[in-house]
This record gives C-alpha cells, structure tokens and sequence, in this order.
C-alpha cells in the first residue's frame, strides 16, 4: 500500500493507487481550488461537515474534520499525529488491501498544517443507496463488523448509521477502521455499541443470537464497565452540562 503526497500552495493532498480511471491528485487540487459544486450538504455542525460534490460531472462525498481544529486538546495532538482524514484514508487502503471490499473507497486527503493542523478533508467515492431497516440488514452488519475484528481493526462508532444498502450488499460509509492488537477493547466496545443503536432497538433485535462473544476477557469487560458507568444519572448530568457550554460558544 502506497500513499503518494503532493505539496500545492499551502495544502498536503495525499492519494493512493485505488482509482486508476481517475486521476486523484488533480481532484485533490480541484477541492483546494474549490473547482467542484456541492449538490447537497448531508451534515454541518460545528465538528463536522459532509456534502455530496459534483467534480467533472461525477459525484463525490466531501468530508471536513472540524473536531482536530476547534477543540484545543484535540488540536494540540495534532502536533504528533497524522489527522482524521490522512488516518482515514491510509487505514481504508490497507483494509480494501485486506479484502474488506465493503467499505467505500476513500480516495484523497488534503490537509492543511503549520506545526498543527488547520484544515483537513477526506473525499471519498459516492454511491447511492438506501438506510438500513430491516433484521436482515443488522445481520449483514454484523458479519461485516466480525470482519473487521479479523482483521484486528475495529470500527469505532458501529451504528446502521454508518452503513448503507447498495445493489443489496451492506456498504461501510463512515469509519477510521484503527487497528487493535491487545486487550480487543475496542472491539468488545463496538459489540455493545451496536446494542444500543437506534433500528436495533426498534426491531428488537437481539445481537446476541448473531453474534456471539467467545473468550470473554478483560477487555470485553472492561468495555461492559465503561458503556455501563456511562449510562448512569452522573455522566448523564456532565453531558447535559456539556452541551449547555458547547451553546454558549465553549470548544469542549
């Protein structure tokens, strides 16, 4: 796996082999130029940005990484990491490298930085598709996500959400896909993750009966401990208090 780097003007834009019918540094330079239209803007909050651009009569979902820049901690670290978009699309190659064919192709980062970062984003291949809403499709998640761990990767934010049907296959479209060698921590937490998601809940769909946990050990525990403290009356309080101070213009 190759990740290939091109300086212009002020910007990093990184690319891979992925797309030979498509020249992805010159699409890196197009988002620096600004030389695309957005179609439609699916996500823009203060920590993220997502919308489907058209570049060259060809659509595209754009993603800006906002979090990094505008919450302090998480913009001093950047000082000795690569960014969320860069992470993202190396960890994306190496995965479809691996055989995880179901995740949508990322395609270019382009990232702004000094000593931290100021600006990055992620372009990434666009289909179209359809929400999940059926048991069928909380399967399919699942044998993707067991996928994933074989890999010893791990999700990080297992939500239907974050997949999509497409020519009736389950697409991953949201995801850093970091790897873990210890503990299975992260992974034990996307287990319980998925629990909690909203169309499983709806279904009343038992994660269980497809997904059964071998070898429960201390981070399947620990990950059981921490989604647990995190549903009391205290955390609760914190973040209630929390979004009261991100309105009144706190970066937390």
């Amino acid at each position: 796996m190759k990740i290939n780097k091109k300086h212009y003007k002020k910007w990093q834009i990184y690319y891979g082999q992925i797309k030979d019918d498509v020249d992805l540094e010159l699409l890196g330079v197009k988002i620096v130029n600004e030389e695309y239209t957005t179609l439609k803007v699916l996500k823009d909050t203060k920590r993220n940005y997502v919308s489907i651009v058209e570049i060259d009569r060809k659509k595209y979902i754009l993603k800006e990484f906002r979090s990094e820049v505008i919450i302090p901690q998480r913009h001093i670290q950047t000082i000795l990491k690569s960014g969320e978009a860069l992470t993202t699309l190396r960890n994306g190659m190496e995965a479809i490298e691996e055989g995880l064919d179901e995740l949508v192709i990322p395609l270019v980062a382009i990232v702004k930085r000094k000593i931290l970062i100021e600006k990055s984003y992620l372009l990434m291949e666009y289909i179209e598709g359809d929400q999940l809403r059926t048991n069928h499709d909380i399967d399919q998640v699942i044998e993707i996500a067991k996928k994933i761990h074989s890999l010893n990767r791990y999700h990080g934010d297992l939500n239907t959400s974050n997949f999509i049907k497409y020519n009736n296959n389950i697409k991953i479209i949201d995801t850093q896909l970091k790897r873990e060698r210890l503990l299975k921590f992260k992974r034990s937490y996307d287990f319980f993750t998925l629990k909690e998601d909203l169309l499983v809940q709806e279904l009343k769909y038992k994660i269980e009966d497809n997904w059964k946990v071998e070898n429960k050990g201390v981070g399947y525990n620990l990950a059981y401990l921490i989604k647990n403290i995190k549903k009391t009356r205290f955390i609760n309080c914190i973040k209630r208090y929390k979004k009261i101070l991100r309105k009144k213009g706190w970066k937390i």
